[in-house]
């Protein structure tokens, strides 16, 4: 296995009698040694200048013994491909990336090789995926703590998909603990598993520790994907500009903080789910604007699947800030878009329009959509749907004269309601 920048700067640090405070000299600090040696932080060229002079050495020898300019390109075709996922081709990126793969481990560069695995991994389904999570595994296993970490979040993603939950979210919670109390926390690590632990919470209908973990990744978050997009290329030009002046550690640098904001990029769909938490405390709150933000944004940001059902919520809310035909709107956008049969937002798609049909009068339509509704949720056991559609129609029912189908509506309802719980 190579050896890492931080493993050959202890290595010569030692065989020069040196100790880490010594080697820091007078513009850093012993601590910051000790994290560049674990691998926990990556040196900048400045940095890595500075230890070649007290070490006596060439900059590019702490680079490893091959081409310094092979192992930053072969960096670069690597975010160049990740790139290329995330905008959607996963066809010819797949192939490519494949490729990268095998050139990592002919170079024994076994942290692009599981880097490789793991973008392929994420694009990936079933026993595919968890042949490519399992390889990313024991490619990263000699890696420091924030690079093994990488994986956990597509680990427990395989978790999921096999119905192990809870499972999934106790791995997620580790790996965030062990790191915060083994002195690693990476705030792009960090963020990557506070992400996911939020979507989880959320997915089980957690609000609470959802909003937790979904506020501390905002805070770690620098912006959204075209933010993000830019930073990325601003630091490959700044890496391809050293990589032209053979300035080896500056580029080396550069392209470390490119695959921290590829990491993040690949993370907006997760990120959602943490907007998507903090729009609906906000909205408890009473705090519509702040709420009607989050929701837009994270229509933006979540996988095209997820984009259906938070139209729905984001127009519920436009709703009941009485912004009416925009909540129309975005209904109708859900109605004309793939068909919903049989799924709980069909359920909740009716009930808003009822809910909108109510707010304009038009009484007869919105009985029809509300009984749309309360059917479909009973069919399907949403209970979140049909204890909120209950109430409105047996309200309108109540107020157009039907006081007798209103008991009805309330008593069947009931009925269901106890039959799900028991």
């Amino acid at each position: 296995m190579s050896e890492t920048v931080g493993e050959r700067l202890r290595e010569l640090r030692t065989e020069r009698g040196l100790t880490q405070r010594q080697l820091a000299g007078p513009q850093y600090s012993a601590a910051y040694v000790s994290s560049v040696e674990t691998g926990a932080r990556t040196p900048s060229g400045d940095a890595l200048r500075f230890f070649a002079q007290q070490l006596g050495v060439d900059p590019d020898e702490l680079l490893g013994g091959r081409s310094p300019r092979e192992l930053i390109e072969l960096d670069l075709e690597l975010i160049e491909t990740a790139d290329r996922f995330l905008a959607g081709d996963a066809r010819r990126a797949t192939p490519r990336m494949q490729r990268i793969r095998r050139r990592a481990e002919r170079l024994d560069r076994p942290r692009q090789a599981g880097i490789a695995l793991l973008w392929l991994a994420g694009y990936s389904t079933g026993d595919v995926r968890t042949k490519y999570v399992a390889d990313a595994e024991t490619a990263l296993s000699g890696e420091p703590p924030p690079v093994r970490a990488m994986v956990v979040p597509l680990r427990a993603a395989v978790l999921t998909a096999w119905g192990e939950v809870q499972y999934s979210v106790h791995l997620l919670e580790t790996c965030h603990a062990e790191l915060l109390r083994d002195g690693y926390p990476q705030p792009s690590m960090l963020l990557t598993l506070r992400a996911c632990l939020a979507e989880r919470h959320l997915c089980q209908g957690d609000l609470e520790r959802a909003a937790e973990y979904a506020g501390s990744a905002l805070r770690l978050s620098r912006g959204g994907p075209a933010v993000l997009a830019e930073l990325t290329r601003s630091h490959v030009e700044v890496c391809r500009s050293h990589l032209a002046a053979d300035r080896f550690a500056d580029a080396a640098a550069s392209v470390a903080a490119a695959y921290d904001l590829m990491q993040e990029r690949a993370l907006h769909p997760a990120m959602a789910y943490c907007l998507l938490a903090r729009a609906r405390v906000r909205g408890r709150s009473g705090d519509a604007e702040g709420a009607l933000a989050d929701l837009g944004a994270a229509r933006e940001t979540a996988w095209p699947d997820d984009v259906p059902a938070i139209t729905v919520e984001l127009a519920g809310e436009y709703l009941a800030a009485g912004r009416l035909e925009t909540a129309s709107a975005l209904l109708e956008q859900v109605r004309a878009g793939r068909h919903l049969a049989g799924t709980a937002l069909a359920a909740e798609l009716r009930l808003q329009l009822g809910s909108l049909a109510r707010a304009r009068g038009d009484a007869r339509r919105a009985a029809a959509d509300l009984r749309a509704a309360v059917e479909l949720a009973t069919a399907l056991g949403a209970r979140g749907v049909l204890i909120r559609a209950l109430r409105p129609l047996s309200e309108l029912l109540a107020e157009t004269g039907n006081r007798a189908e209103a008991a009805d509506v309330l008593r069947n309802g009931l009925i269901a309601l106890g039959a799900e719980a028991g």
